[in-house]
């Protein structure tokens, strides 16, 4: 009896792990839906990018122009602009989307935008374009444009917090700060960056991916975070420079990990050093 229950646990141990890493699509697995008219591919790269080289298919829509320049550098536009400029590039909130940029920070910062917008089915390319040539998948010059829809955002605000919202939370307990920044950012060794915001812990989102850019194991990625204090019995804020880095750490906590409380504090490192009232660390 005791060894068809150690079997049992096993396999839902396994299910499990493997049930993880649903939002994050092989390039194998979008190989096949290419041509898939319920598929959206979603290229977050910069336009001059994408006109050298795209997937095939792929719609372009840089995540640069989900944000603002002013007053504050990254802060994510209003949820009525988001959806006209979702809205005209086509990306109905009925289709599974796919999106892909160069290293997985820029699809991540727009997957968390997207889950925040309410679209139901949203995954990021595992690799990115990297991995997608190196399997030698089908590429392209040749744009891809779909027909305007319209997108009535289905907000999830509980996924996003202010500047207020992270004062508050210094001191809390059952709260952490992330910072995914790399450590010379994060410790104010570089000349962009004096610091961080008091109290976080660096989780650099560079150490999510193996050599090649591909996500590590959930089990690599459980201890990663456990081993910073990252656990899912907190409430877990993300940013970064302008919560480009954060949105992929996001998309790991909450679909790989399944972390319960995860937030990304959007005006992130710009717009707290842009107060004279709040300090930094380094």
């Amino acid at each position: 009896m005791k060894a068809k229950y150690s079997i049992l646990f096993l396999l839902t141990i396994l299910v499990s792990i493997g049930a993880k890493a649903q939002d994050f699509i092989t390039v194998a697995e979008l190989s096949k839906k290419l041509n898939d008219k319920n598929t959206i591919i979603v290229s977050a790269r910069s336009s001059s990018e994408y006109k050298q080289v795209h997937i095939r298919n792929a719609v372009s829509l840089p995540v640069s122009e989900l944000s603002n320049d002013t007053p504050v550098k990254g802060i994510l536009k209003s949820p009525e602009e988001l959806a006209k400029i979702f809205g005209d590039k086509g990306i109905a909130m009925d289709k599974d989307i796919v999106l892909y940029c160069n290293k997985g920070n820029s699809a991540g910062r727009m997957y968390w935008i997207m889950k925040y917008m309410g679209y139901p089915n949203v995954k990021i390319l595992d690799g990115s374009i990297g991995a997608w040539k190196e399997g030698r998948k089908p590429v392209t010059r040749a744009p891809k444009m779909l027909p305007k829809v319209v997108v009535k955002p289905n907000l999830n605000p509980e996924l996003l917090v202010a500047k207020a919202d992270v004062i508050k939370a210094k001191g809390q307990a059952n709260t952490v700060v992330v910072d995914a920044r790399i450590p010379n950012l994060f410790a104010g060794t570089d000349p962009t960056s004096k610091g961080h915001i008091p109290g976080a812990i660096n989780v650099d989102s560079e150490e999510l991916k193996d050599d090649k850019g591909i996500l590590k194991s959930a089990d690599e990625l459980g201890k990663l975070y456990a081993s910073k204090g990252v656990t899912k019995d907190k409430e877990v804020i993300l940013y970064c420079q302008t919560s480009t880095r954060a949105g992929l750490e996001f998309a790991v906590l909450t679909s790989v990990l399944n972390y319960p409380n995860v937030k990304v504090y959007d005006g992130a490192y710009n717009e707290w050093s842009a107060d004279s009232g709040l300090k930094l660390e380094n």
